[in-house]
């Protein structure tokens, strides 16, 4: 179907049209390995991932390439604190973040290449730039001249000129002009370095991603993805690279992700208000930080608060419910033609919604209506056609957003272990108890023992334990 993307080289939603008919080549910016990866990250991580998965639920096949960036200053200055060897440090850490991605339900990409695999790609590119009169070299140093690319700011609508005010200018004057960038740094004692043209020395960080995304996608790519950070000076400058070594358009489609603010301040490290990714899932789940980062439009602003992981957690629940009650339906009715086309409706507008430049939110809308209409329906039996159609449903909300997990008992598990965590229920309350106290009042019930089960309701309330009794005869509980 027809999918619109906002794309921030035009500003403006566009049709899109892959270079190759149903095949899409997608880079999205990875993260650099010098730590543990912050809940910041993953708002990128998670919705690179979702671009991969809503592009193949809507039928393309994707090439996608996630790259790690293993060379660069934060990892040499931290390995050096650390008295390790940096490539090893970074390695170290390409492994944790694999764990957090693991943990956020993120499809595997096509290619995940490291700088330092992909020095000799790097160096034939700023071969390439400074036979185009692009790149030149001062004591073993290569820097990109910017003015020489006429382009130059066509993505962040950055004026050249401006950039003349607010640069720091190396001392000794070397750089031509003051917004021109380093393509390859002469070595150090004590940093990685490796052999080129001009000496021994390592990549600057803007020229590995165009490198990378030559190699693994070629000249022109379709979709390239990162965090709205990243638009200037990083990305304009792998425009200018890439185009000015390979004499034509570096990508089609740029998509940007907003940041996520813990109080409508952005996190950073210098605030002191960062969350890792592992602390997080350790506390309340990767799936409920999913849904927290798909909970508004990727290129909205997202705020961080106690309320966005509460309703995640009810809305999490919700689904697997839901996905346990459809798990375990039969079909008990012959014809419910109006139903099955109604959630073949609902199918389509999901569909829709996907399509409209990843538009989560509205996809879900759709979704919870498909529920809510199953819940209800239920009760007085549907038609295999009708089950099918809501199957059909769930494996499409479910490859395409992420947020649909394989073992729903497991996941309200671990919604009930996040909620206690939220409201700081104690530790000391005894699960085994409220498990006896809940089927017993359900014994109650079946006995029509109403007082009884009266009774074991307001013991469990004292135990800030809510009951909820399912459609199908089951009684689940979680703390409030």
């Amino acid at each position: 179907m027809e999918i619109k993307l906002f794309n921030n080289l035009t500003r403006q939603k566009e049709i899109f049209q892959p270079i190759t008919q149903n095949e899409v080549k997608f880079y999205s910016c990875g993260p650099t390995t010098y730590d543990f990866l912050h809940v910041g990250n993953a708002r990128a991580l998670v919705v690179g991932d979702l671009i991969h998965r809503v592009l193949m639920a809507l039928g393309y096949k994707v090439n996608f390439v996630r790259n790690y960036t293993d060379v660069d200053d934060k990892i040499i200055e931290r390995a050096n604190e650390m008295k390790a060897d940096a490539i090893e440090y970074a390695a170290r850490f390409v492994k944790e973040c694999e764990q957090d991605m693991n943990s956020l339900a993120m499809l595997p990409a096509t290619h995940t290449p490291k700088v330092s695999e992909t020095i000799p790609e790097i160096i034939s590119m700023i071969e390439e730039l400074i036979k185009n009169g692009f790149g030149y070299v001062v004591d073993g140093e290569v820097l990109y001249h910017v003015p020489k690319f006429k382009d130059y700011g066509k993505l962040s609508k950055v004026q050249l000129e401006s950039l003349q005010h607010g640069i720091r200018v190396e001392v000794d004057g070397h750089k031509k002009h003051p917004s021109d960038f380093v393509l390859w740094k002469p070595a150090k004692v004590g940093e990685p370095s490796w052999d080129s043209p001009w000496g021994k020395g390592r990549p600057g960080w803007h020229i590995e991603c165009s490198a990378m995304a030559k190699k693994w996608l070629g000249k022109t790519i379709d979709i390239h993805h990162g965090g709205v950070d990243l638009q200037f000076p990083h990305h304009e400058n792998e425009i200018a690279q890439s185009e000015a070594a390979n004499g034509c358009l570096f990508c089609k489609v740029w998509a940007h992700n907003e940041f996520l603010n813990f109080g409508s301040i952005k996190m950073s490290k210098s605030l002191g208000n960062v969350v890792t990714i592992r602390k997080f899932v350790e506390t309340y789940s990767g799936a409920i930080l999913r849904h927290i980062l798909l909970s508004v439009h990727y290129r909205s602003k997202l705020d961080w608060t106690e309320e966005s992981i509460s309703k995640a957690i009810t809305e999490m629940e919700r689904i697997h419910e839901f996905v346990i009650l459809l798990n375990k339906s039969k079909a008990s009715s012959q014809e419910d033609l109006e139903e099955v086309k109604k959630i073949s409706e609902s199918f389509e507008s999901i569909r829709t919604e996907l399509a409209n430049d990843f538009n989560i939110p509205g996809a879900l809308g759709h979704f919870f209506g498909v529920i809510k209409d199953f819940n209800r329906q239920i009760k007085m039996g549907v038609s295999s056609q009708y089950l099918n159609e809501v199957i059909k449903c769930v494996e499409l909300v479910k490859l395409s957003t992420g947020l649909i997990h394989d073992h729903p008992e497991k996941i309200l598990s671990e919604l009930n272990h996040a909620r206690k965590n939220l409201t700081g229920s104690t530790d000391g309350q005894n699960e085994l108890e409220i498990q006896m106290l809940v089927e017993e009042r359900k014994e109650a019930r079946s006995s029509k023992n109403w007082a009884r089960s009266d009774e074991i309701r307001n013991r469990l309330n004292e135990l800030g334990v809510s009951v909820k009794d399912n459609p199908d005869g089951s009684v689940s509980w979680s703390y409030k």
